[in-house]
C-alpha cells in the first residue's frame, strides 16, 4: 500500500532562523573586517569557494575563547516566529532540519536558548584549541563541488523520500542549489532574484510568521504537491546525469 504524501522541511540559518547573518557578524567581531569582507565579495563573485573564503577569514582572528564565542553568540536575535513555525510542524509530523553553511558554535547555543536544541542540524564545526587559535572544519563537502562548504543538496536529496514534499526555507548563496530539487520553496533577499531570474516558484518571506500563514492551510486544507521540474532534478541527480 502506497504511503500518503506529506512534507519535510529544510531550513538555512543565517539571516532565515537568525535575524542577522552571523557568520559575517563573527568575522567583525573577532577578526579583519576589510580581509573578510574582501574575501566574501571574492566568494560572491565565484572567485573562490565558500572554504577558501571562510579560511581566510579565520586566518584573521588572534585568538578567541570558546567561551567569548558562547556569549558572542547569545546576544545575536533569532525569529520571534521560528519557534512557533517548528511547534506547527510538530504537531502535523513533519520533520524540520536545519541546513547551514555557517557554524555549530553559535548555530547550537542559540538553538539551545531558543529551547529548539532537539532539531537535527548540518552546519559546519569550529576546533577551538587551547593555544585560544581556532579552525574551521567542513564534514559536508561534495566531492564534485566545492562551491559550498556543506552541501545542502546532498541533505535534502539524503533525508527525504518519494513520499514527500521538500520544503525548503533560505535566503543567500548557500540556498541557490537546494531549492533546485525543492518542491515548495520560500525565499527572501538574495534568493528571491535568484528564483526569478531561474523560473522557480517560490513564496517571497520576511519572517517565519510570513511562511506559517501560507504554510499551514497548505498543511491543512490542501493535498502534498510535488513541483514537476524538483522531480527531474532529484532523479537526475540519483541516475548520475
Amino acid at each position: 500500500m502506497q504511503k500518503p504524501m506529506t512534507y519535510t522541511v529544510f531550513s538555512d540559518f543565517d539571516g532565515t532562523i537568525a535575524v542577522n547573518d552571523i557568520g559575517d557578524a563573527m568575522f567583525q567581531k573577532f577578526g579583519d573586517h576589510d580581509i573578510c569582507s574582501k574575501s566574501f565579495h571574492d566568494y560572491r563573485n565565484g572567485t573562490i569557494d565558500a572554504r577558501d573564503c571562510w579560511r581566510r577569514g579565520f586566518s584573521t582572528m588572534p585568538t578567541v575563547t570558546k567561551e567569548a564565542f558562547t556569549d558572542f553568540a547569545m546576544q545575536q536575535p533569532a525569529d520571534q516566529y521560528f519557534r512557533v513555525f517548528v511547534e506547527f510542524c510538530e504537531r502535523h509530523q513533519i520533520p524540520v532540519t536545519v541546513l547551514s553553511d555557517g557554524y555549530d558554535a553559535y548555530i547550537d547555543p542559540v538553538l539551545k536558548r531558543e529551547l529548539l536544541e532537539r532539531l537535527t542540524r548540518f552546519t559546519n564545526k569550529i576546533q577551538f584549541h587551547r593555544d585560544g587559535t581556532v579552525e574551521p572544519q567542513f564534514p559536508y563537502t561534495d566531492a564534485e563541488c566545492s562551491r559550498c562548504a556543506n552541501c545542502k543538496r546532498n541533505h535534502v536529496l539524503t533525508r527525504s523520500g518519494d513520499d514527500q514534499v521538500i520544503v525548503y526555507i533560505g535566503d543567500g548563496i548557500s540556498d541557490r542549489c537546494p531549492v533546485q530539487y525543492a518542491d515548495v520553496v520560500f525565499a527572501k533577499d538574495s534568493l528571491v532574484t535568484y528564483c526569478e531570474t531561474q523560473n522557480i516558484t517560490f513564496h517571497r518571506f520576511e519572517n517565519f510568521s510570513d511562511i506559517l500563514k501560507i504554510f499551514q492551510p497548505m498543511v491543512e486544507r490542501s493535498k502534498p504537491r510535488k513541483r514537476r521540474t524538483a522531480e527531474l532534478a532529484r532523479n537526475s541527480v540519483f541516475m548520475g546525469e
